[in-house]
């Protein structure tokens, strides 16, 4: 990889007016003449991923990042990103999806959490879009000159030549609490719902992996490329503190279209086994997962009905198969409103009683009370936006958060009034495998 000096550093934040005084950006995207594996150009230190199938994007280093916080920050962010598209001046000669003037994205749970929800203009982004190629480059009016900003593509292209991959020691995963003590707190939660506080309660567990001397970000880049291997229907992002494999699309835009894919109610499976035939119909006919599921479908439609979205009548959900786990899943599409921006469809979404309960402020009081921390990026929007208003957050699940020498892993499920506290215990413990399993994967090569 080249010097540092390459990648530049944060030109701008701001967690209170975060639209003030940016620095106008100059953008420019080009084709590349071959299509390229983008799992194979994953870097040592990239600042921002984003991998689905066989396509993605990449980011190094920070033309800008913007920050905010409180109750506001999506509409703060999305402000943010709108002036900062509207004074750019954007050469996009690739003119593909996830071209031009992109921006990677993570929003923090809670309005009251201490970690800011961020947006990150990279300064150079690899993108891979049905078989096409294209990077991006992107510096600010401010800066004196492009200095050691690099513009021919075959230089760019250098630095996202992958590393040497890292091996680490076989580590236990350490829970916050003991089996024992975490079912006490879904039977605490689901007496909750018995007494009429609340509907449905997503309840989660954090389970933390020592990893001695080694910094936990030098693993990102490599688990992540294994997270895709293993789940590559799965989205798989990394940016700052977060990095993981979401199944789940909180909202997908690509023109006037939005599309959402909702999952409530879970089925752990052993290893890379599937539900047999009955059980597959036994668990998509099963009264208490319909009742959450329907809980958490009703929280995406109704928001989106809400904002003026025209949907498609709506299908019966359906059972998507991922290694270790089985969800019901509904598929969400429909028409937005001119004007109506992802940003603003992900805030009125946020959180869904996929990942926070019924009702909502009822559900989250509860979860504060019982997980007795922040949640920091769990749960929460992560992706990627466009300036031509197209983009991608998925939800951060199957996740962990990467701080210092340790990996922080959070899982957990749905309950609702018939929860048993063994399985959601044993479905806690099921949504741990991906990072579990990439872990395991960077000790064991040969796996």
């Amino acid at each position: 990889m080249r010097n540092n000096v390459d990648i530049m550093p944060i030109l701008f934040t701001s967690t209170h007016h975060p639209a003030e005084n940016h620095p106008r950006v100059l953008v420019r995207s080009i084709r590349l003449d071959t299509p390229l594996s983008i799992t194979d150009h994953i870097p040592e230190a990239p600042s921002a991923l984003w991998l689905h199938e066989s396509g993605g994007l990449i980011g190094i280093g920070a033309a800008a990042r913007i920050e905010a916080t409180g109750a506001g920050r999506f509409d703060d962010l999305a402000h943010a990103f709108r002036a900062v598209s509207e004074s750019a001046e954007v050469e996009d000669y690739a003119d593909l999806r996830g071209s031009g003037l992109v921006a990677f994205t993570s929003f923090s749970y809670s309005p009251n959490s201490s970690r800011p929800s961020r947006l990150v203009i990279p300064r150079y982004l690899l993108g891979s879009v049905e078989g096409c190629a294209f990077l991006t480059s992107v510096r600010t009016e401010a800066e004196p000159g492009v200095g050691n900003l690099l513009t021919k593509p075959e230089e760019i292209l250098e630095l996202f030549a992958p590393n040497s991959i890292p091996t680490v020691a076989p580590r236990a995963m350490q829970p916050a609490h003991s089996g024992e003590t975490y079912r006490d707190l879904v039977k605490d939660a689901v007496q909750d719902i018995d007494d009429g506080v609340a509907e449905k309660i997503v309840l989660s567990e954090r389970f933390e992996i020592d990893l001695g001397a080694l910094e936990a970000k030098r693993l990102v880049p490599a688990l992540a490329a294994q997270l895709h291997r293993r789940y590559p229907t799965a989205w798989t992002f990394a940016l700052d503190d977060i990095v993981g494999a979401s199944p789940e699309m909180l909202v997908r835009t690509e023109g006037s279209h939005v599309f959402s894919r909702v999952l409530a109610g879970s089925r752990p499976v052993s290893g890379d086994d599937e539900l047999s035939v009955e059980d597959r119909h036994a668990f998509l006919h099963d009264p208490k997962e319909r009742s959450e599921h329907e809980f958490a479908e009703r929280s995406v439609r109704e928001p989106l009905e809400e904002l003026g979205v025209h949907l498609s009548p709506p299908g019966p959900p359906f059972v998507l198969h991922l290694p270790g786990i089985e969800h019901l899943a509904t598929d969400i599409r429909g028409i937005t409103p001119e004007g109506l921006g992802i940003l603003e469809i992900a805030g009125a979404l946020h959180p869904s009683a996929a990942v926070s309960g019924t009702p909502l402020a009822a559900a989250n009081e509860v979860i504060a009370r019982l997980e007795g921390v922040d949640r920091a990026g769990y749960a929460s929007p992560v992706g990627w936006i466009g300036a031509d208003g197209d983009g991608e957050l998925a939800i951060a699940l199957r996740m962990a958060h990467v701080h210092g020498n340790t990996l922080t892993i959070q899982a957990g499920g749905g309950l609702v009034s018939d929860s048993d506290p063994l399985t959601e215990h044993a479905e806690a413990l099921a949504k741990t495998r991906p990072i579990a399993r990439a872990l395991s994967a960077l000790s064991s090569p040969e796996e």
